[in-house]
């Protein structure tokens, strides 16, 4: 059974990213919903970025399962309502990929990557370096609990990152 690939399949970013919709038959859809989750309207006293440090794409996949990893963290850990997440990168580059056999005797029957175009497969963000990936908003208790929480949502992403915590201005 042909499984997802690893992110290093798809960190490089392409030449002429494919992101005109209109051209395409079937557009996969965004597997994230969400970009912002918390109470936005409290007054917190750090913010906590996670920062790409190379050029690289972020499929959607890994943004929603490092949302989803940071959320279940948070809310375990300081208590639902106390903290706000924003997933800032979108996913607009849709990736192309080679159908592949995984099973044995599969060599025959197809030609590795000659000419390979590939189907739509699934959608991706592309970042720079110094783009800020996730941001925390948490209260100065709470400021080691978000530090935990982004390195997680980092695992999950596949890119080198850097945490950086700023304080809100009064």
């Amino acid at each position: 059974m042909p499984t997802k690939r690893e992110a290093k399949c798809y960190r490089k970013v392409p030449v002429h990213p494919y992101t005109r919709v209109e051209y395409i038959k079937s557009v996969p859809q965004s597997k994230i919903r969400i970009f912002n989750m918390g109470n936005p309207n409290e007054r917190y006293d750090y913010k906590v970025m996670l920062i790409s440090k190379q050029r690289a794409m972020i499929l959607a996949r890994a943004l929603e399962a490092a949302r989803i990893a940071t959320n279940r963290y948070l809310s375990e850990s300081i208590g639902k309502g106390t903290f706000f997440i924003r997933v800032r990168p979108v996913p607009h580059a849709i990736v192309r990929e080679r159908k592949f056999l995984g099973t044995a005797g599969a060599d025959r029957i197809q030609k590795g990557m000659r000419r390979a175009y590939g189907k739509p497969s699934d959608r991706a963000a592309i970042v720079e370096v110094n783009d800020i990936i996730l941001e925390l908003w948490v209260h100065s208790k709470d400021l080691e609990t978000a530090k935990k929480a982004a390195k997680l949502a980092a695992y999950k992403i596949g890119v080198s990152t850097r945490i950086e915590v700023t304080p809100f201005s009064k």
